[in-house]
C-alpha cells in the first residue's frame, strides 16, 4: 500500500516544493488558464506546458458562454481564473465571480488570480467556491508553485484565511442589502438623475437632457438626498459607486 507521499497527489506536491516538473503520467486533471490579458495568460499556459502540464488558455474575448462550453469538453481539473476578465468581443462585461460558481458546480477547482485591491470580489469568489488566491504581481516561480499545489489537491488557502474571507463576504452582503433598500426608495426618474450626476452632469445639463425645468431637477436632487439620507450630491454618487462594487 502506497503512503501519502507515494500517491500522485503527494508526488506532485513534493515536486512543487522542490521546483521539479512532474512527469506526464501523474498529470490526470487538465488546467485551464482563463485570463483577460492575452499575453499574461499565454505566458502562464506555456510555462505550465513546459513543466509537463496539460494546460489550455481560454481568453475572455470569447465570452462566458464560450468559455464554459470549452471547459465542458474537458474532464474536471483546475481553473486558474483572472478576477479581472474585462469585456468580451461584444463589449459585455464578464463576471469572474459568477464564473467561479459555474466552474465549481462542474467540479472544477478554481484558483483566483487577483490583487490586494480586490477585496469585495475576492470575498465573493471564495464564497462561490474558489480554493485560494494568488497575486498576478508574484513571480512566475510563485505562480507555478501555487498551481502545482492546487493541481495536487494541496491546501493553497489556510482554513483561518478562508473563514476571514467568508466573514468579509457576509459583511459586504449586509452592506449591499442596506444600500439596495435605500436606492429602492428612488423613483425611476430620480434614479436616472442620480446616474447622470454620477456621470458628471450638472443640474442644468440634466434638465436639458431630460427636457424638464431646472427647478424640477433641483427638486428631484433634494428628494434623492433625503431618501438616501445623505447631505450632498457627492455622498449620493459615492453610495451608487459603492453599490456597483458589491
Amino acid at each position: 500500500m502506497n503512503s501519502a507521499d507515494d500517491s500522485p497527489g503527494g508526488s506532485l506536491m513534493t515536486m512543487a516544493r522542490l521546483g521539479q516538473p512532474p512527469p506526464p503520467q501523474l498529470l490526470k486533471p487538465p488546467i485551464v488558464v482563463i485570463d483577460g490579458h492575452e499575453l499574461f495568460g499565454a505566458s502562464l499556459t506555456f510555462a505550465l506546458r513546459d513543466q509537463g502540464f496539460d494546460a489550455h488558455h481560454l481568453t475572455a474575448n470569447a465570452g462566458a458562454v464560450a468559455i464554459v462550453r470549452q471547459v465542458d469538453r474537458l474532464p474536471a481539473g483546475l481553473a486558474v481564473l483572472d478576477l479581472h476578465l474585462g469585456h468580451d468581443k461584444h463589449g459585455r462585461w464578464l463576471d469572474a465571480v459568477g464564473l467561479v460558481g459555474q466552474l465549481h458546480a462542474r467540479h472544477w477547482a478554481v484558483l483566483i488570480l487577483g490583487g490586494s485591491r480586490d477585496s469585495v470580489r475576492m470575498a465573493g469568489a471564495v464564497a462561490a467556491g474558489a480554493i485560494g488566491t494568488v497575486s498576478k504581481s508574484d513571480t512566475l516561480r510563485v505562480l507555478l508553485d501555487s498551481v502545482f499545489t492546487a493541481a495536487a489537491g494541496g491546501e493553497v488557502m489556510p482554513e483561518t484565511e478562508r473563514s476571514e474571507w467568508l466573514l468579509r463576504y457576509q459583511g459586504y452582503q449586509t452592506q449591499r442589502r442596506e444600500l439596495d433598500q435605500h436606492l429602492a426608495r428612488l423613483t425611476p426618474r430620480e434614479r436616472k438623475v442620480l446616474e447622470l450626476l454620477d456621470q458628471g452632469s450638472c443640474a442644468q445639463t440634466i434638465a436639458e437632457q431630460l427636457v424638464v425645468s431646472l427647478t424640477t431637477v433641483r427638486a428631484q436632487i433634494r428628494s434623492i438626498l433625503a431618501k438616501l439620507e445623505v447631505n450632498s450630491q457627492l455622498e449620493a454618487v459615492a453610495l451608487l459607486n459603492v453599490r456597483s462594487l458589491l
